[in-house]
């Protein structure tokens, strides 16, 4: 089990990319010009605020407070993207035999093939874990290796330019990183390109369902 997960009285192990009430932070945004235009900045800025030319929702990282489900923590998910780690413990998504990564996806949705996601992958050890515990995948859970993906858009809340940026007027929004609107976003989410996707079947020595 890794260490940087929390586990309940019960023992129900919260995923690591959840976020948690007590991590939200507020922070004064504002624009700052540059020769391509106005880009976001928050007005006490740090060099990690961006990522990929984009600039990130800054939150705590102590997994205090109570557990949000409907919600990830925009550090720990953009973590899990960028070093192959499964979202449920924070260890290694790749399978250690044939090198690809295993990904857990609902059917129900396009992400389900060569296509985008914004669901980190999930380790072969975790995905019986992680179907059990959700409703919907229960129903809708497809289980894939992945030989490669990229970085493709963010979801997160954009901003007009030239206003002051207090509201956003497009909220949770899928802003591709070669569009316009990515330097008046803050992105909440990393979103990847899946590559050279083929599905995982039962036979391959485990139930998906626990």
């Amino acid at each position: 089990m890794s260490l940087v997960t929390k586990v309940s009285e019960t023992g129900f192990r919260y995923p690591y990319v959840i976020g948690w009430t007590g991590e939200a932070q507020q922070h004064r945004l504002q624009w700052k010009q540059r020769q391509d235009g106005e880009t976001l900045a928050y007005v006490d800025r740090r060099p990690s605020d961006y990522a990929l030319g984009v600039l990130r929702l800054r939150q705590g990282q102590k997994m205090t407070g109570r557990p949000d489900f409907k919600t990830v923590n925009t550090r720990r998910q953009w973590r899990c993207m960028d070093k192959r780690l499964c979202q449920v413990c924070a260890s290694s998504a790749v399978d250690r035999e044939t090198g690809r990564i295993w990904w857990l996806l609902s059917s129900s949705g396009e992400e389900a093939g060569d296509g985008f996601t914004n669901a980190p992958p999930t380790c072969r050890d975790c995905i019986p874990e992680a179907i059990s515990q959700c409703s919907h995948l229960r129903l809708n859970a497809a289980v894939f290796t992945v030989g490669a993906y990229y970085p493709y858009a963010v979801r997160g809340d954009v901003f007009l330019p030239y206003l002051p940026p207090v509201v956003p007027f497009k909220r949770n929004a899928l802003v591709r990183l070669t569009d316009y609107e990515i330097t008046h976003c803050v992105a909440r989410e990393l979103v990847v390109r899946l590559q050279d996707v083929q599905p995982a079947h039962q036979e391959d020595g485990m139930a998906w369902a626990a």
